[in-house]
Protein backbone atom coordinates (compact mmCIF):
# COMPACT_ATOMS: atom_id res chain seq x y z
CA UNK A 1 0.00 0.00 0.00
CA UNK A 2 1.14 3.50 -0.73
CA UNK A 3 -0.21 6.73 0.59
CA UNK A 4 -0.56 9.74 -1.69
CA UNK A 5 0.87 12.87 -0.13
CA UNK A 6 0.08 16.22 -1.69
CA UNK A 7 3.21 18.20 -2.36
CA UNK A 8 2.51 21.87 -2.79
CA UNK A 9 4.37 24.20 -5.12
CA UNK A 10 5.35 26.43 -2.22
CA UNK A 11 7.50 23.57 -0.93
CA UNK A 12 9.43 23.23 -4.18
CA UNK A 13 7.48 20.27 -5.56
CA UNK A 14 4.78 20.85 -8.12
CA UNK A 15 1.83 18.50 -7.64
CA UNK A 16 1.41 18.80 -11.42
CA UNK A 17 4.83 17.23 -12.02
CA UNK A 18 5.46 14.68 -9.27
CA UNK A 19 3.59 13.01 -6.44
CA UNK A 20 4.98 12.06 -3.05
CA UNK A 21 3.98 8.59 -1.86
CA UNK A 22 4.73 6.32 1.05
CA UNK A 23 5.26 2.57 1.37
CA UNK A 24 6.43 0.23 4.13
CA UNK A 25 9.45 -0.79 2.06
CA UNK A 26 10.69 2.59 0.80
CA UNK A 27 9.17 5.06 3.24
CA UNK A 28 8.49 8.31 1.41
CA UNK A 29 9.36 8.50 -2.29
CA UNK A 30 8.45 10.45 -5.43
CA UNK A 31 6.84 9.36 -8.69
CA UNK A 32 6.12 11.21 -11.92
CA UNK A 33 2.59 12.61 -12.10
CA UNK A 34 2.80 12.43 -15.89
CA UNK A 35 5.36 11.58 -18.55
CA UNK A 36 8.49 13.72 -18.17
CA UNK A 37 11.02 14.62 -20.84
CA UNK A 38 14.74 15.35 -20.39
CA UNK A 39 15.11 18.89 -19.10
CA UNK A 40 11.79 19.01 -17.27
CA UNK A 41 12.16 20.46 -13.78
CA UNK A 42 11.23 17.97 -11.10
CA UNK A 43 12.14 19.88 -7.93
CA UNK A 44 13.06 23.51 -7.32
CA UNK A 45 13.45 24.51 -3.68
CA UNK A 46 15.52 26.43 -1.15
CA UNK A 47 17.32 24.67 1.69
CA UNK A 48 15.80 24.86 5.16
CA UNK A 49 19.29 25.02 6.65
CA UNK A 50 22.91 24.89 5.46
CA UNK A 51 26.41 25.21 6.85
CA UNK A 52 30.09 24.81 5.96
CA UNK A 53 32.04 21.58 6.08
CA UNK A 54 35.34 21.47 7.91
CA UNK A 55 38.28 22.53 5.74
CA UNK A 56 41.21 20.27 4.89
CA UNK A 57 43.77 22.56 6.54
CA UNK A 58 41.95 24.49 9.29
CA UNK A 59 45.17 25.66 10.88
CA UNK A 60 45.82 27.76 7.75
CA UNK A 61 42.43 28.52 6.19
CA UNK A 62 38.85 28.60 7.47
CA UNK A 63 35.61 29.69 5.80
CA UNK A 64 34.04 33.00 6.76
CA UNK A 65 30.94 32.19 8.81
CA UNK A 66 28.96 34.79 6.87
CA UNK A 67 29.77 34.04 3.22
CA UNK A 68 32.17 31.01 3.35
CA UNK A 69 35.03 32.71 1.48
CA UNK A 70 38.29 31.12 2.69
CA UNK A 71 40.14 33.41 5.10
CA UNK A 72 43.49 33.16 6.83
CA UNK A 73 42.93 31.41 10.14
CA UNK A 74 45.46 33.38 12.17
CA UNK A 75 45.71 36.71 10.35
CA UNK A 76 42.08 37.09 9.23
CA UNK A 77 39.45 39.31 10.80
CA UNK A 78 37.10 38.12 13.54
CA UNK A 79 33.40 38.65 14.18
CA UNK A 80 33.27 41.47 16.73
CA UNK A 81 30.72 39.63 18.87
CA UNK A 82 31.70 35.94 18.86
CA UNK A 83 35.28 36.03 17.54
CA UNK A 84 34.83 33.50 14.70
CA UNK A 85 36.88 34.07 11.52
CA UNK A 86 35.19 36.33 8.93
CA UNK A 87 36.21 37.89 5.63
CA UNK A 88 35.22 41.35 6.84
CA UNK A 89 33.28 42.98 9.61
CA UNK A 90 30.94 44.24 6.90
CA UNK A 91 30.12 40.79 5.50
CA UNK A 92 26.33 40.79 4.89
CA UNK A 93 26.05 37.19 6.08
CA UNK A 94 27.04 38.16 9.63
CA UNK A 95 23.60 39.64 10.30
CA UNK A 96 21.62 37.25 8.10
CA UNK A 97 19.78 34.73 10.38
CA UNK A 98 20.15 32.00 7.71
CA UNK A 99 23.94 32.37 7.85
CA UNK A 100 25.56 33.75 11.01
CA UNK A 101 23.03 36.21 12.42
CA UNK A 102 21.13 33.85 14.72
CA UNK A 103 24.01 31.63 15.85
CA UNK A 104 26.33 34.51 16.73
CA UNK A 105 24.66 35.04 20.12
CA UNK A 106 25.17 31.38 21.01
CA UNK A 107 28.78 31.32 19.74
CA UNK A 108 29.59 34.40 21.81
CA UNK A 109 28.97 32.53 25.09
CA UNK A 110 32.68 31.69 25.45
CA UNK A 111 35.89 33.79 25.21
CA UNK A 112 36.11 35.56 21.89
CA UNK A 113 39.46 34.51 20.46
CA UNK A 114 41.85 31.61 20.59
CA UNK A 115 45.21 31.44 18.84
CA UNK A 116 46.16 27.87 19.77
CA UNK A 117 44.42 24.68 18.60
CA UNK A 118 42.33 26.72 16.18
CA UNK A 119 40.83 23.67 14.47
CA UNK A 120 39.41 22.42 17.77
CA UNK A 121 38.32 25.83 18.97
CA UNK A 122 36.46 26.76 15.76
CA UNK A 123 34.68 23.60 14.61
CA UNK A 124 32.91 24.60 11.41
CA UNK A 125 31.41 21.11 11.03
CA UNK A 126 29.40 21.85 14.20
CA UNK A 127 27.72 24.91 12.68
CA UNK A 128 25.13 23.00 10.65
CA UNK A 129 23.87 21.02 13.69
CA UNK A 130 23.82 24.31 15.63
CA UNK A 131 21.86 26.03 12.89
CA UNK A 132 19.50 23.08 12.83
CA UNK A 133 18.79 23.58 16.54
CA UNK A 134 18.39 27.34 15.98
CA UNK A 135 15.53 26.70 13.56
CA UNK A 136 13.34 26.42 16.65
CA UNK A 137 13.52 30.22 16.88
CA UNK A 138 14.44 31.34 13.35
CA UNK A 139 12.04 29.10 11.39
CA UNK A 140 9.58 27.03 13.47
CA UNK A 141 7.99 25.57 10.33
CA UNK A 142 11.43 24.57 9.05
CA UNK A 143 12.18 23.06 12.47
CA UNK A 144 9.10 20.84 12.24
CA UNK A 145 10.11 19.72 8.75
CA UNK A 146 13.65 19.02 9.95
CA UNK A 147 12.32 16.80 12.73
CA UNK A 148 10.28 14.82 10.18
CA UNK A 149 13.43 13.80 8.28
CA UNK A 150 14.86 10.33 8.71
CA UNK A 151 17.76 10.10 11.16
CA UNK A 152 18.40 6.34 11.36
CA UNK A 153 19.09 6.95 15.03
CA UNK A 154 18.48 3.24 15.67
CA UNK A 155 21.67 2.53 13.67
CA UNK A 156 23.69 5.17 15.53
CA UNK A 157 23.57 3.84 19.08
CA UNK A 158 26.44 4.26 21.59
CA UNK A 159 29.40 2.14 20.53
CA UNK A 160 28.87 2.65 16.80
CA UNK A 161 31.44 4.63 14.87
CA UNK A 162 28.82 7.19 13.78
CA UNK A 163 27.70 7.79 17.38
CA UNK A 164 31.19 8.07 18.86
CA UNK A 165 32.39 10.43 16.12
CA UNK A 166 29.35 12.72 16.45
CA UNK A 167 29.58 12.60 20.23
CA UNK A 168 33.25 13.56 20.32
CA UNK A 169 33.36 16.27 17.67
CA UNK A 170 29.84 17.73 17.59
CA UNK A 171 27.67 16.91 20.62
CA UNK A 172 30.22 17.45 23.41
CA UNK A 173 31.65 20.48 21.62
CA UNK A 174 28.29 22.27 21.35
CA UNK A 175 27.03 21.37 24.81
CA UNK A 176 30.23 22.00 26.76
CA UNK A 177 31.16 25.24 25.04
CA UNK A 178 27.78 26.80 24.35
CA UNK A 179 24.49 25.20 25.37
CA UNK A 180 25.62 24.53 28.94
CA UNK A 181 26.18 28.29 29.30
CA UNK A 182 22.74 29.34 28.07
CA UNK A 183 20.59 31.24 30.53
CA UNK A 184 17.70 28.83 31.02
CA UNK A 185 15.41 31.71 31.97
CA UNK A 186 16.05 33.47 28.65
CA UNK A 187 13.87 30.89 26.91
CA UNK A 188 15.91 31.25 23.75
CA UNK A 189 15.61 27.58 22.88
CA UNK A 190 14.03 24.40 24.13
CA UNK A 191 16.41 22.34 26.22
CA UNK A 192 19.13 21.03 23.95
CA UNK A 193 20.01 17.50 24.96
CA UNK A 194 22.71 15.13 23.67
CA UNK A 195 19.90 12.94 22.32
CA UNK A 196 18.51 15.82 20.25
CA UNK A 197 21.92 16.71 18.83
CA UNK A 198 22.63 13.06 17.95
CA UNK A 199 19.30 12.94 16.15
CA UNK A 200 20.16 16.08 14.17
CA UNK A 201 23.58 14.64 13.31
CA UNK A 202 21.80 11.53 12.00
CA UNK A 203 19.44 13.67 9.94
CA UNK A 204 22.38 15.52 8.42
CA UNK A 205 24.36 12.38 7.63
CA UNK A 206 21.31 10.74 6.06
CA UNK A 207 19.87 13.65 4.09
CA UNK A 208 22.39 16.45 3.53
CA UNK A 209 23.64 17.26 0.04
CA UNK A 210 27.10 18.66 -0.64
CA UNK A 211 27.47 22.02 -2.39
CA UNK A 212 30.84 23.08 -3.81
CA UNK A 213 31.22 26.87 -3.98
CA UNK A 214 33.28 28.65 -6.68
CA UNK A 215 35.90 29.71 -4.13
CA UNK A 216 36.47 26.09 -3.14
CA UNK A 217 34.51 25.91 0.13
CA UNK A 218 32.07 23.02 0.55
CA UNK A 219 28.71 23.26 2.30
CA UNK A 220 26.11 20.77 3.47
CA UNK A 221 22.45 21.66 2.97
CA UNK A 222 19.11 20.04 3.85
CA UNK A 223 16.10 20.14 1.51
CA UNK A 224 12.59 19.15 2.51
CA UNK A 225 11.51 17.46 -0.70
CA UNK A 226 14.79 16.60 -2.39
CA UNK A 227 15.58 14.27 0.50
CA UNK A 228 12.55 12.17 -0.45
CA UNK A 229 14.10 11.18 -3.78
CA UNK A 230 15.23 7.59 -3.58
CA UNK A 231 18.64 6.38 -4.61
CA UNK A 232 19.40 4.50 -7.81
CA UNK A 233 22.77 3.65 -9.31
CA UNK A 234 21.25 4.64 -12.67
CA UNK A 235 19.52 7.91 -11.61
CA UNK A 236 16.98 9.64 -13.83
CA UNK A 237 17.54 13.18 -12.51
CA UNK A 238 20.42 15.61 -12.13
CA UNK A 239 20.54 18.44 -9.63
CA UNK A 240 22.35 21.77 -9.66
CA UNK A 241 22.66 24.56 -7.09
CA UNK A 242 22.43 28.33 -7.28
CA UNK A 243 25.82 29.32 -5.85
CA UNK A 244 25.93 32.96 -7.00
CA UNK A 245 23.02 35.38 -6.86
CA UNK A 246 22.43 39.08 -6.23
CA UNK A 247 19.45 37.98 -4.15
CA UNK A 248 21.00 36.28 -1.12
CA UNK A 249 17.72 34.53 -0.34
CA UNK A 250 18.17 32.52 -3.56
CA UNK A 251 21.58 31.14 -2.62
CA UNK A 252 21.87 27.33 -2.59
CA UNK A 253 18.48 26.76 -4.22
CA UNK A 254 18.44 23.28 -5.75
CA UNK A 255 16.99 22.46 -9.16
CA UNK A 256 16.51 18.82 -10.10
CA UNK A 257 15.80 18.01 -13.74
CA UNK A 258 14.86 14.83 -15.56
CA UNK A 259 17.82 13.62 -17.65
CA UNK A 260 16.07 10.74 -19.42
CA UNK A 261 12.41 10.20 -20.31
CA UNK A 262 10.44 9.29 -17.17
CA UNK A 263 7.06 7.68 -17.66
CA UNK A 264 4.06 8.46 -15.48
CA UNK A 265 4.17 6.67 -12.08
CA UNK A 266 7.88 5.81 -12.47
CA UNK A 267 10.03 6.57 -9.42
CA UNK A 268 12.11 9.75 -9.36
CA UNK A 269 15.69 8.93 -8.38
CA UNK A 270 19.07 10.46 -7.66
CA UNK A 271 22.40 8.90 -6.69
CA UNK A 272 24.19 9.05 -3.34
CA UNK A 273 27.32 7.15 -4.37
CA UNK A 274 30.00 7.28 -7.05
CA UNK A 275 28.88 6.07 -10.47
CA UNK A 276 32.34 4.70 -11.29
CA UNK A 277 32.65 2.49 -8.24
CA UNK A 278 31.94 -1.21 -8.57
CA UNK A 279 28.79 -2.73 -7.09
CA UNK A 280 30.29 -3.93 -3.81
CA UNK A 281 32.02 -0.59 -3.19
CA UNK A 282 28.81 1.35 -3.89
CA UNK A 283 26.65 -0.88 -1.74
CA UNK A 284 29.11 -0.85 1.16
CA UNK A 285 29.25 2.95 1.04
CA UNK A 286 25.45 3.24 0.97
CA UNK A 287 25.07 0.86 3.89
CA UNK A 288 27.64 2.74 5.96
CA UNK A 289 26.53 6.27 5.07
CA UNK A 290 22.82 5.95 4.26
CA UNK A 291 21.84 2.75 6.10
CA UNK A 292 20.20 0.89 3.22
CA UNK A 293 21.09 -1.91 0.82
CA UNK A 294 20.69 -0.89 -2.80
CA UNK A 295 18.79 -3.34 -5.01
CA UNK A 296 18.59 -1.25 -8.18
CA UNK A 297 18.82 -2.91 -11.62
CA UNK A 298 22.52 -2.14 -11.88
CA UNK A 299 23.36 -3.59 -8.47
CA UNK A 300 21.23 -6.65 -9.20
CA UNK A 301 23.05 -7.40 -12.47
CA UNK A 302 26.39 -9.26 -12.07
CA UNK A 303 27.64 -7.60 -15.29
CA UNK A 304 26.51 -4.09 -14.23
CA UNK A 305 24.39 -3.52 -17.34
CA UNK A 306 26.91 -5.30 -19.55
CA UNK A 307 29.80 -2.99 -18.62
CA UNK A 308 31.65 -5.58 -16.50
CA UNK A 309 32.81 -2.72 -14.28
CA UNK A 310 33.54 -5.06 -11.35
CA UNK A 311 34.53 -8.18 -13.30
CA UNK A 312 37.73 -10.16 -12.66
CA UNK A 313 39.69 -12.36 -15.01
CA UNK A 314 39.67 -16.07 -14.28
CA UNK A 315 43.10 -17.41 -13.40
CA UNK A 316 42.06 -20.97 -14.28
CA UNK A 317 42.99 -24.04 -12.29
CA UNK A 318 46.57 -23.02 -11.68
CA UNK A 319 47.98 -24.83 -14.70
CA UNK A 320 46.28 -23.02 -17.59
CA UNK A 321 44.11 -19.97 -18.24
CA UNK A 322 40.59 -20.48 -19.56
CA UNK A 323 40.02 -16.89 -20.72
CA UNK A 324 36.84 -16.64 -18.70
CA UNK A 325 35.47 -13.88 -16.47
CA UNK A 326 34.73 -14.06 -12.75
CA UNK A 327 31.41 -12.49 -11.73
CA UNK A 328 29.57 -12.50 -8.39
CA UNK A 329 27.03 -15.30 -8.07
CA UNK A 330 24.65 -12.94 -6.23
CA UNK A 331 25.76 -9.28 -6.32
CA UNK A 332 23.20 -8.44 -3.62
CA UNK A 333 24.93 -10.81 -1.18
CA UNK A 334 27.95 -9.19 0.48
CA UNK A 335 29.53 -12.62 1.05
CA UNK A 336 28.82 -14.12 -2.37
CA UNK A 337 31.25 -16.38 -4.18
CA UNK A 338 32.57 -15.36 -7.60
CA UNK A 339 32.27 -17.91 -10.43
CA UNK A 340 33.92 -18.14 -13.83
CA UNK A 341 31.60 -17.99 -16.85
CA UNK A 342 33.70 -20.58 -18.72
CA UNK A 343 35.10 -23.05 -16.19
CA UNK A 344 34.16 -24.41 -12.71
CA UNK A 345 36.65 -22.14 -10.88
CA UNK A 346 35.30 -20.18 -7.89
CA UNK A 347 36.81 -17.46 -5.71
CA UNK A 348 35.44 -16.41 -2.34
CA UNK A 349 34.44 -12.84 -1.65
CA UNK A 350 37.15 -12.21 0.94
CA UNK A 351 39.86 -12.98 -1.62
CA UNK A 352 38.24 -10.72 -4.19
CA UNK A 353 37.91 -7.82 -1.75
CA UNK A 354 41.52 -8.11 -0.61
CA UNK A 355 42.77 -8.11 -4.19
CA UNK A 356 40.58 -5.19 -5.27
CA UNK A 357 41.55 -3.18 -2.18
CA UNK A 358 45.28 -3.70 -2.78
CA UNK A 359 44.93 -2.75 -6.43
CA UNK A 360 42.84 0.28 -5.50
CA UNK A 361 45.59 1.61 -3.24
CA UNK A 362 48.13 1.17 -6.02
CA UNK A 363 45.90 2.93 -8.55
CA UNK A 364 45.21 5.80 -6.16
CA UNK A 365 48.91 6.28 -5.42
CA UNK A 366 49.77 6.40 -9.12
CA UNK A 367 47.00 8.84 -10.01
CA UNK A 368 47.76 11.09 -7.05
CA UNK A 369 51.34 11.64 -8.19
CA UNK A 370 50.36 12.56 -11.76
CA UNK A 371 51.90 9.54 -13.43
CA UNK A 372 53.56 9.47 -16.85
CA UNK A 373 52.46 7.38 -19.82
CA UNK A 374 55.03 4.71 -18.97
CA UNK A 375 53.89 4.38 -15.36
CA UNK A 376 50.22 4.20 -16.35
CA UNK A 377 50.86 1.68 -19.11
CA UNK A 378 52.91 -0.52 -16.81
CA UNK A 379 50.22 -0.57 -14.13
CA UNK A 380 47.49 -1.25 -16.71
CA UNK A 381 49.50 -4.20 -18.04
CA UNK A 382 50.04 -5.50 -14.51
CA UNK A 383 46.40 -5.24 -13.47
CA UNK A 384 45.15 -6.66 -16.79
CA UNK A 385 46.36 -10.07 -15.59
CA UNK A 386 43.64 -10.01 -12.91
CA UNK A 387 40.97 -7.52 -14.01
CA UNK A 388 38.50 -7.33 -16.86
CA UNK A 389 39.52 -4.57 -19.32
CA UNK A 390 36.43 -2.58 -18.24
CA UNK A 391 37.02 -2.89 -14.49
CA UNK A 392 36.64 0.43 -12.69
CA UNK A 393 40.32 0.46 -11.67
CA UNK A 394 41.24 0.01 -15.34
CA UNK A 395 38.75 2.73 -16.31
CA UNK A 396 40.44 5.23 -13.97
CA UNK A 397 43.89 4.49 -15.35
CA UNK A 398 42.79 4.58 -18.98
CA UNK A 399 40.87 7.83 -18.43
CA UNK A 400 44.15 9.43 -17.31
CA UNK A 401 46.17 7.73 -20.03
CA UNK A 402 44.12 9.04 -22.96
CA UNK A 403 44.70 12.58 -21.73
CA UNK A 404 48.47 12.02 -22.20
CA UNK A 405 48.43 10.13 -25.51
CA UNK A 406 48.93 12.56 -28.37
CA UNK A 407 50.41 15.18 -26.02
CA UNK A 408 53.37 13.72 -24.15
CA UNK A 409 56.56 13.72 -26.26
CA UNK A 410 57.18 10.34 -27.84
CA UNK A 411 53.50 9.40 -27.83
CA UNK A 412 52.14 11.22 -30.89
CA UNK A 413 52.51 8.58 -33.61
CA UNK A 414 49.65 7.30 -35.75
CA UNK A 415 49.80 4.01 -33.83
CA UNK A 416 49.33 5.84 -30.52
CA UNK A 417 46.48 7.91 -31.94
CA UNK A 418 44.71 4.75 -33.09
CA UNK A 419 45.17 3.28 -29.62
CA UNK A 420 43.83 6.46 -28.02
CA UNK A 421 40.79 6.49 -30.31
CA UNK A 422 40.02 2.86 -29.47
CA UNK A 423 40.28 3.42 -25.70
CA UNK A 424 38.17 6.60 -25.87
CA UNK A 425 35.40 4.81 -27.74
CA UNK A 426 35.41 1.98 -25.21
CA UNK A 427 35.30 4.31 -22.20
CA UNK A 428 32.57 6.46 -23.77
CA UNK A 429 30.46 3.34 -24.29
CA UNK A 430 30.86 2.38 -20.61
CA UNK A 431 30.12 5.93 -19.45
CA UNK A 432 26.96 6.28 -21.50
CA UNK A 433 25.67 2.88 -20.41
CA UNK A 434 26.11 3.75 -16.73
CA UNK A 435 24.90 7.33 -17.06
CA UNK A 436 22.88 7.85 -20.24
CA UNK A 437 21.56 11.24 -19.12
CA UNK A 438 24.85 12.72 -17.84
CA UNK A 439 23.43 12.89 -14.33
CA UNK A 440 26.70 11.98 -12.63
CA UNK A 441 29.44 11.50 -15.22
CA UNK A 442 29.07 14.56 -17.43
CA UNK A 443 32.64 15.75 -16.83
CA UNK A 444 34.07 12.29 -17.46
CA UNK A 445 32.10 11.99 -20.69
CA UNK A 446 33.10 15.47 -21.85
CA UNK A 447 36.80 14.80 -21.28
CA UNK A 448 36.59 11.50 -23.16
CA UNK A 449 34.66 12.98 -26.09
CA UNK A 450 37.10 15.89 -26.28
CA UNK A 451 40.09 13.52 -26.27
CA UNK A 452 38.42 11.40 -28.96
CA UNK A 453 37.79 14.54 -31.02
CA UNK A 454 41.42 15.68 -30.63
CA UNK A 455 42.82 12.30 -31.66
CA UNK A 456 40.57 12.09 -34.73
CA UNK A 457 41.57 15.58 -35.87
CA UNK A 458 45.27 14.83 -35.34
CA UNK A 459 44.89 11.63 -37.33
CA UNK A 460 43.28 13.55 -40.18
CA UNK A 461 46.22 15.98 -40.18
CA UNK A 462 48.70 13.10 -40.39
CA UNK A 463 46.97 11.53 -43.38
CA UNK A 464 49.26 11.40 -46.43
CA UNK A 465 49.01 14.22 -48.97
CA UNK A 466 47.59 12.20 -51.87
CA UNK A 467 45.16 13.51 -54.44
CA UNK A 468 42.58 15.80 -52.84
CA UNK A 469 39.66 13.53 -53.70
CA UNK A 470 41.34 10.54 -52.06
CA UNK A 471 42.31 12.54 -48.98
CA UNK A 472 38.76 13.80 -48.52
CA UNK A 473 37.47 10.25 -48.81
CA UNK A 474 39.87 9.14 -46.06
CA UNK A 475 39.54 11.99 -43.58
CA UNK A 476 35.88 12.96 -43.90
CA UNK A 477 34.65 10.01 -41.78
CA UNK A 478 37.22 11.00 -39.14
CA UNK A 479 35.99 14.58 -39.11
CA UNK A 480 32.34 13.54 -38.97
CA UNK A 481 33.05 11.48 -35.86
CA UNK A 482 35.17 14.33 -34.45
CA UNK A 483 32.28 16.76 -34.93
CA UNK A 484 29.82 14.46 -33.20
CA UNK A 485 32.25 13.91 -30.32
CA UNK A 486 32.88 17.57 -29.60
CA UNK A 487 29.20 18.46 -29.88
CA UNK A 488 28.42 15.69 -27.39
CA UNK A 489 31.18 17.00 -25.10
CA UNK A 490 29.64 20.49 -25.06
CA UNK A 491 26.08 19.22 -24.74
CA UNK A 492 26.86 17.06 -21.72
CA UNK A 493 28.25 20.12 -19.89
CA UNK A 494 25.13 22.26 -20.29
CA UNK A 495 24.16 21.88 -16.63
CA UNK A 496 27.72 22.20 -15.28
CA UNK A 497 28.83 25.59 -16.55
CA UNK A 498 27.86 27.37 -13.32
CA UNK A 499 30.56 25.43 -11.49
CA UNK A 500 34.24 26.29 -11.92
CA UNK A 501 35.31 22.87 -13.20
CA UNK A 502 32.47 22.74 -15.72
CA UNK A 503 33.01 26.34 -16.82
CA UNK A 504 36.74 25.82 -17.43
CA UNK A 505 36.19 22.57 -19.33
CA UNK A 506 33.42 24.13 -21.42
CA UNK A 507 35.77 26.99 -22.36
CA UNK A 508 38.58 24.62 -23.38
CA UNK A 509 36.26 22.45 -25.47
CA UNK A 510 34.60 25.52 -26.98
CA UNK A 511 38.01 26.73 -28.18
CA UNK A 512 38.66 23.31 -29.73
CA UNK A 513 35.29 23.52 -31.50
CA UNK A 514 36.19 26.93 -32.97
CA UNK A 515 39.55 25.63 -34.21
CA UNK A 516 37.84 22.58 -35.68
CA UNK A 517 35.38 24.73 -37.62
CA UNK A 518 38.25 26.86 -38.94
CA UNK A 519 40.14 23.72 -39.97
CA UNK A 520 37.15 22.34 -41.88
CA UNK A 521 36.72 25.66 -43.68
CA UNK A 522 40.42 25.79 -44.49
CA UNK A 523 40.44 22.35 -46.13
CA UNK A 524 37.05 23.04 -47.73
CA UNK A 525 35.26 20.05 -46.27
CA UNK A 526 31.63 20.50 -45.25
CA UNK A 527 30.63 18.29 -42.33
Amino acid sequence: MSENIKAGQENGVSSETIVAKRSDDLGRYLVAAHDLSPGDIVINEKPIVFGPKATLDPEAVMPCVGCYVPVSTEAGERCQKCGWPVCSGNCPGLKDPRHHGAECEILSLRPECELNNMADYYRHDALLPLRGVMLQKTDPEGWNKLMEMQSHIECRMPGTEAYEEANEFIVKYLINNFFSKLDKKSNKLQEVTPELLHRICGIIDTNALEIRLPQGTELFALYVNTCIMEHSCIPNTKHTFTVTSKDRTELYRITAKAVVPILKDCHISTMYSHALWGTQARRQHLKAAKYFACKCPRCSDPTELGTYLSAMKCLGDGTSLCGGTHLPDDPLDDETDWSCDKCPAKVNNIQVNMLISQMGEEVEDVLMMGASVTVLENLINKLSMFLHPNHYHMYSLKHSLVQLYGREPGYTSMEILDKKIKICRELVAITKTLDPGNARLSLYNSVLQHELHTALVLKSLMTSEDAKEKKVEIIKPLLIEAKLAIEDALQSLKDDIDEDSGKKLFSVIGNSKDKFDQYCNQIEIVI
